[in-house]
């Protein structure tokens, strides 16, 4: 469940986020129980990887978005970074 002050945070933001990175977001807040690599990302939203990697790197700086550790990509099968949705 997402707490109100997450809530509010976002509405405080949510002009300052880039169309990018809100079709990024929108992955994220579709699979809420999953996290992603910037690999999975791409392949979600069709885009090559230069242009999801930055947008998830603003988002992580952002506090939007975090690090949860390494696993294997479900696409390429190599190992990567995955990052899920810390809030909103």
């Amino acid at each position: 469940m997402v707490e109100d002050t997450s809530r509010e945070a976002y509405e405080l933001i949510k002009h300052l986020i880039s169309d990018k990175q809100k079709e990024v977001l929108a992955v994220f807040k579709k699979n809420k129980d999953r996290s992603f690599t910037n690999m999975e990302l791409a392949n979600e939203l069709g885009w090559s990887i230069n242009r999801v990697t930055p947008r998830t790197n603003e988002l992580r700086k952002m506090g939007i978005i975090q690090t949860v550790g390494k696993r294997a990509c479900r696409v390429t099968g190599n190992t990567a970074y995955a990052m899920e949705l810390r809030w909103i």
